[in-house]
């Protein structure tokens, strides 16, 4: 079982009475799952006339509801982001808070790197252009955290060294003390970053002949930070376009007047640490997910530390 949060099972005429405060709603014609993700339970609502809304039912809490809400409104024009037409938490009427947000035509960034490989390169630029416009708002109510403090709490306080053994687990500590300093160097001050800006947040699509970034989704891991730790999480595809899409990210950098330092992919790497601890730090072993993890951090170790 990946998923951290069971599915939440409505039908049809649930989302209909959900989406009453929505202006202008009529009765919803189909309603589809949509399974990505490991948290939320996300599906997309068709009407009759042909239009499409996503609704999104958070599974663990008002808090992630209220930042992703206020961050997709205050960000909405200044980045692809879905439009929030509904926000709703009347646990009188529904337990869960959802919102009805906007469906955005697109492909996920992986699948379409793995089925147009040619255009990882234009693709790449697409994403830095982004990354940077993300870069370019902060949110001080959302305060970063330290890398090396934030492995050493997963590690040891949550749990993450369950899975990684006593031996993995003091070599990634101690590798993380070390290599500390030299990532706070190279990071460029506290912005805004998403937090999990991979694969299946990213839609991309082609319009005129050009690729661009079509929406950036799941907001609720945003936090003032270091940029490397996004694009950290953009380092975990290693298809056959993943030299074209990192050329790609370098050009979109340096084309916008903030060219990558020359150990960026190392750098990048070992900030991901932080975020595959995270996905450790969990009482259950999350199947895929879990390994996934397990092997990205040894493959650090094995690059890196070794």
């Amino acid at each position: 079982m990946e998923r951290r949060y069971p599915l939440i099972d409505i039908g049809v005429e649930d989302a209909e009475r959900l989406l009453r405060p929505l202006p202008g709603a009529s009765r919803p014609r189909a309603l589809e799952l949509l399974t990505g993700g490991h948290i939320n339970t996300n599906y997309v609502v068709s009407f009759d006339d042909g239009r499409r809304v996503v609704l999104r039912i958070y599974a663990h809490g008002e808090a992630a509801f209220r930042k992703e809400v206020e961050l997709l409104r205050a960000l909405h024009g200044s980045i692809p982001i879905p439009r929030v037409y509904a926000a709703v938490f009347e646990p009188q009427f529904f337990q869960y808070p959802y919102v009805v947000l906007e469906w955005v035509e697109g492909g996920a960034l992986n699948e379409t790197l793995s089925s147009s490989p040619a255009a990882a390169p234009e693709i790449g630029e697409a994403v830095a252009a982004t990354l940077l416009r993300i870069g370019g708002h902060a949110f001080p109510a959302y305060p970063p955290f330290a890398f090396v403090e934030y492995v050493g709490e997963c590690l040891f306080e949550r749990g993450a060294a369950r899975y990684l053994g006593a031996e993995t687990s003091a070599r990634l500590w101690a590798f993380a003390q070390e290599q500390s300093g030299a990532l706070d160097e190279l990071c460029r001050g506290e912005a805004l970053v998403h937090g999990d800006f991979q694969g299946d947040n990213i839609l991309v699509k082609e319009s005129g002949g050009r690729w661009e970034v079509a929406a950036v989704l799941d907001w609720e891991w945003a936090r003032t930070g270091c940029y490397l730790s996004d694009l950290g999480s953009l380092l975990r595809f290693e298809g056959e376009a993943s030299a074209g899409f990192q050329r790609g990210l370098e050009e979109g950098f340096s084309r916008r007047g903030a060219p990558l330092p020359r150990e960026w992919r190392r750098a990048a790497r070992i900030w991901d640490v932080a975020a595959h601890c995270e996905k450790l730090a969990y009482p259950r072993h999350r199947g895929e997910v879990t390994l996934r993890s397990i092997r990205n951090i040894e493959r650090c170790l094995r690059d890196y530390a070794d």
